[in-house]
This record gives structure tokens, C-alpha cells and sequence, in this order.
């Protein structure tokens, strides 16, 4: 059986192939290697809006998971990368309820946003990382996250066809938090975006 290795999340790196993905960089937390996995703008908004501190006024998918774990007993204790196929990473929640383990299948995108707000370890497994990762050097490594670390993802950035991208849902609770910051354009934007798909 493979050994896993824990990873740390580093940055966030908009996609300028694909609109509306990002590029999640990872890294091993005691190594200079790293990789990156191409994820969603819900999923990236996600993740950076925690990890630069910020809140929602309204929970957040994963923000609503980890509290129906909470209210049920059970403890998200780590995320595994466990296999990619075809370039998809798959990975697995490790859940405890009382003396249960559990494990549940998940995206790799949701399984790292839940892992960051429950504050509990990532990682990947050791074929897996030796085959994705690339190795650079140690400065290069303290420069990279310090340069990316802090990027938030800015809804009002995104063009129209991005926007289009989105689910109603994610539409919604954009709409509900632009109105919230006053954000009177974008929610314009993002309510004419959310009649044209409820109208599709």
C-alpha cells in the first residue's frame, strides 16, 4: 500500500486556457515538490475566501457541510488524493463519528475547500505525487506562495461568460453577498445572468 504524504495548499492561479478554472497549487509540506489541480470558480472562490480569512454573510456549501457534520457528531480527520485517471484527481473524506471511521468519495476541489475550513490535514498518495509533482527549488518554492497566497478570487472579474459557467446556486450566493457589499453593479450582473439561465 502506497504511503501518503501530507500537502499544503499554496495559491490559487487563474486558468487563462479554460474560462472559469483555476489552478490549485499543492505542496508537500516537508519537501519541495509540487503540483497543481484544475478546479472550478465556485470551488476557488471557496477556498480563498477562507484563506484570507474572509466570510460569507451567508454560509457556503462547504461551509454548510461541515456544519451538518458538526450537528451529526462527526469529524472530518483528513483528505487523501488517493488516484488520478484520464488527468482527474480522486480523492476521499476520513470521517469519525463516536469510535466509527468512515470514508466517503469526493471531489478533490470540495474534499480541500472542506479540509481547510475543518483545519485538518491533506494529503496524497506517495504514486501519485511521485508521478504529478515537480520539484523546484526552496526560494523559488517561499516566493511562490508568498506571491500567491493572498490572491482573492473576485467575482466582479469575472466576465459575462464566465459567470454563465456558474450554477444557480453559486449565482444566488454570489448575488446575496454582492448585495451585502454594496456591490450594486455585479449583483445587477449576476441577477440578469441568474433570469437568463432560469429561463433556459
Amino acid at each position: 500500500m502506497s504511503s501518503e504524504i501530507k500537502i499544503n495548499v499554496v495559491g490559487l492561479v487563474y486558468n487563462q486556457n479554460v474560462a472559469g478554472t483555476y489552478g490549485l497549487v499543492l505542496a508537500e509540506e516537508s519537501g519541495n515538490r509540487r503540483f497543481s489541480v484544475m478546479i472550478g470558480e465556485p470551488e476557488a472562490q471557496s477556498i480563498a475566501l477562507h484563506m484570507n480569512k474572509k466570510k460569507s454573510p451567508r454560509p457556503l456549501t462547504h461551509d454548510l457541510i461541515l456544519t451538518l457534520l458538526s450537528v451529526f457528531g462527526t469529524k472530518l480527520e483528513k483528505v487523501v488524493i488517493y488516484d488520478m485517471v484520464n488527468d482527474i484527481f480522486y480523492a476521499e473524506l476520513h470521517l469519525k463519528k463516536g469510535e466509527t471511521s468512515m470514508v466517503v468519495d469526493s471531489r478533490t476541489s470540495d474534499a480541500i475547500a472542506l479540509a481547510v475550513r475543518a483545519e485538518c490535514g491533506i494529503f496524497i498518495k506517495e504514486n501519485i505525487m511521485d508521478i504529478v509533482s515537480v520539484e523546484i527549488d526552496s526560494s523559488e518554492l517561499e516566493k511562490y506562495a508568498k506571491d500567491h497566497v493572498s490572491e482573492v478570487v473576485k467575482p466582479e472579474e469575472l466576465t459575462s461568460e464566465e459567470l454563465e459557467m456558474l450554477s444557480l446556486e453559486d449565482l444566488e450566493e454570489l448575488l446575496n453577498m454582492a448585495v451585502n457589499e454594496e456591490k450594486y453593479e455585479l449583483a445587477v450582473n449576476l441577477r440578469d445572468t441568474i433570469q437568463r439561465k432560469k429561463k433556459a
